[in-house]
């Protein structure tokens, strides 16, 4: 199991660059870059550019933002950049941003990425002069590769928390991209049995199946200080509308009383009140929080059931400005590396 590290809310290109590389030299095994407050696909160049070992990821790329065939193109090209590193996680992303931001219709979100994954791994494996037919639902393509693909394939990630979405992977994704609030409950009694069901049911090996997750990580010398930003940022995910898929993991794991709370509180503006609300256990199972000696064991906890812990660091109250805010997880890392 690797670490990797979630970036793309930074302030600059030129933060992320550096961080890419600090990453790499802690032994970080990926880098992965969110669509959110900045692109995916271009700062995950700019990452490929300026490192060596690290996988490149997205986390996610936004499906219902751009046309399959442009995103496979992009795949294909950074794949290439990145000298064979990518990997490529899609999602539906946050329905409400998808409104707010694009207008979209996210109607028939199963149906559309069932289309989009299939297209999307038909197209990063195409060898020069093959052809790629699609007439789904949703999506249809009729395209022919000019040139070779870097590798065979290129990992299709599917961003997924409810039981249609992580079906869906297993059936036609190359692993399951779980996101933050994920415990190892979650995902062996639940997410790992699902998928799997759904890779066996297409007549696919479900022990093929990657399984990367993200992960709130606070990592503090201070444990009440890494456990306050903790429920912090577990309140942020209820503003300024609950997001709907870490409600959802939440509800899923018999958490709905803090949610009904924190859904009732947090778009009120009463962030105090619910973060005293937030359950000790929510941040002890759902989150890595604590001392960088803590974290390690946090870590450890996933080991045989993620192939990835993708760090999303929460950042701390009183802490050093810029880059040396992200030495107490550079200890982490090594730590949990030597263990």
């Amino acid at each position: 199991m690797r670490l990797g590290l979630l970036l793309g809310f930074e302030d600059s290109l030129a933060t992320v660059v550096e961080l890419a590389r600090q990453a790499e030299a802690a032994g970080f095994g990926g880098v992965h870059l969110v669509e959110a407050t900045r692109s995916a696909l271009v700062p995950a160049t700019a990452v490929a550019l300026a490192t060596e070992r690290v996988l490149v990821g997205t986390y996610i790329v936004n499906a219902y933002a751009r046309d399959p065939w442009v995103t496979a193109l992009a795949a294909r090209d950074l794949d290439e950049v990145s000298g064979g590193r990518l990997v490529l996680g899609v999602g539906t992303g946050n329905r409400h941003m998808n409104e707010w931001y694009m207008g979209s219709d996210t109607a028939r979100p199963v149906a559309k990425l069932r289309d989009y994954v299939t297209i999307l791994r038909s197209m990063t494996a195409a060898r020069a002069g093959e052809s790629v037919r699609h007439d789904g639902p949703v999506h249809r393509t009729r395209w022919r590769s000019a040139f070779e693909p870097v590798r065979p394939s290129i990992p299709v990630h599917l961003s997924a928390s409810g039981p249609r979405m992580v079906r869906l992977a297993g059936e036609v994704a190359d692993g399951v991209a779980v996101g933050i609030m994920t415990s190892p409950h979650f995902l062996s009694d639940v997410v790992r049995p699902n998928a799997q069901a759904g890779a066996m049911a297409a007549g696919r090996d479900p022990g093929a199946l990657a399984f990367p997750i993200a992960a709130q990580v606070s990592v503090n010398q201070d444990e009440e200080l890494a456990r306050q930003a903790t429920r912090l940022a577990i309140c942020g995910l209820f503003h300024p509308v609950p997001h709907p898929y870490y409600e959802s993991q939440l509800r899923q794991l018999g958490f709905g009383e803090f949610a009904d709370a924190a859904a009732a509180l947090m778009p009120a503006g009463r962030t105090r009140e619910a973060m005293a609300l937030v359950p000790d256990e929510v941040i002890d199972t759902m989150t890595i929080t604590g001392t960088p000696e803590q974290c390690a064991a946090r870590v450890a906890a996933y080991e045989g059931l993620a192939d990835e812990i993708i760090v999303l660091r929460i950042a701390q109250r009183g802490e050093p400005a810029g880059l040396a805010a992200y030495e107490d997880l550079w200890a982490l890392a090594s730590i949990a590396s030597a263990g």
